[in-house]
């Protein structure tokens, strides 16, 4: 009978440790080369964009950017975006549906809500956790979602054409970042077109 027990508390301790609390990730946007130590990260300010994904072990980023150092607050798991660039991110979730769902076209008046949404959202007055949509000044950290297998692409990067599972058989989410200049200038595009 000790064995039985014994048997069943091995099994319940392996299924118990076989399922993994998601992680503390850090995706890093910035204009500059980053290298990685750890939970620090050195920039070396410049003009290039990069993504760095930085996984924590501890509850603290910290950036180091010539003789200056900051430390960014990492309390809890999933995944985080800071924004190291000069310019103001937004972002949000993409749907991957599959043709039935995708638009062929849009009405005029479908196009101006979608522009006053981005206008909005340029301003951070159009940011909530239900429409997974989100807005990060620069030098500001942000959280995403509670999962460390969220994909964020940035400005300059397009969306992968597809998803692969996680170790867990979980679809990771994607969102798409792209900077407030960038925001600008496709709104003065669609503006000059719907005036035509």
């Amino acid at each position: 009978m000790k064995l039985i027990h014994f048997l069943f508390a091995a099994v319940f301790l392996f299924s118990c440790s076989s399922h993994q609390a998601p992680g503390k990730k850090v995706v890093v946007m910035s204009s500059g080369k980053v290298t990685v130590a750890g939970d620090v990260v050195t920039l070396e300010p410049g003009t290039q964009h990069n993504e760095t994904p930085v996984t924590l072990a501890g509850t603290k980023l910290t950036v180091k950017t010539g003789g200056d150092s900051k430390d960014y607050e990492v309390p809890e798991a999933g995944t985080w975006l800071l924004n190291l660039k000069k310019d103001t991110l937004i972002g949000s979730i993409q749907n991957y549906g599959g043709e039935s769902t995708r638009e062929g076209s849009i009405s005029q008046e479908v196009m101006m809500e979608r522009m006053d949404s981005l206008k909005a959202l340029m301003q951070g007055t159009n940011v909530s956790a239900a429409k997974k949509n989100h807005f990060a000044a620069p030098g500001q950290l942000i959280k995403i979602n509670g999962e460390d297998n969220t994909v964020i692409v940035g400005p300059f990067k397009g969306i992968p054409a597809s998803l692969t599972p996680d170790h867990a058989g979980k679809t990771p989410e994607v969102y798409k970042f792209i900077s407030n200049k960038d925001a600008r200038e496709t709104l003065d595009k669609l503006e000059k077109l719907l005036k035509q």
